[in-house]
């Protein structure tokens, strides 16, 4: 039985050797990786691996990435949008959402989440 995190590590590599199956695109123009909670039973260092790996190996892939981890989205993200109770509550660059006065995401940042 593979634990939480090996599981997430063999679905990355199942992908990326899709990936590579297919000739290195996902069809014309790349293509689309989902990756739910990607990296939330891993440690820091793995952690970074895998988003080394989907930067270099999925460059010109549309990646739709769920994580609850702020860090992640503030440093790979171009475009982040925030979900409370199903609706979209915000949306934009990080960089725009963590300055913007009142909004949901820059609070969620400043605690630290």
């Amino acid at each position: 039985s593979l634990s939480a995190g090996q599981q997430q590590l063999f679905s990355l590599g199942r992908a990326l050797l899709r990936r590579r199956a297919n000739g290195g695109s996902g069809g014309r123009g790349g293509g689309i990786l989902l990756l739910d909670e990607m990296s939330s039973a891993v440690d820091h260092e793995t952690e970074a691996l895998m988003q080394d790996i989907v930067d270099r190996e999925f460059a010109g892939y549309t990646v739709v990435s769920v994580a609850h981890r702020l860090e992640m989205a503030v440093r790979f993200a171009d475009t982040v949008v925030v979900m409370d109770g199903g609706a979209v509550v915000e949306m934009g660059t990080p960089r725009d959402l963590v300055l913007r006065d009142g909004g949901w995401f820059r609070r969620l940042y400043r605690a630290g989440l």
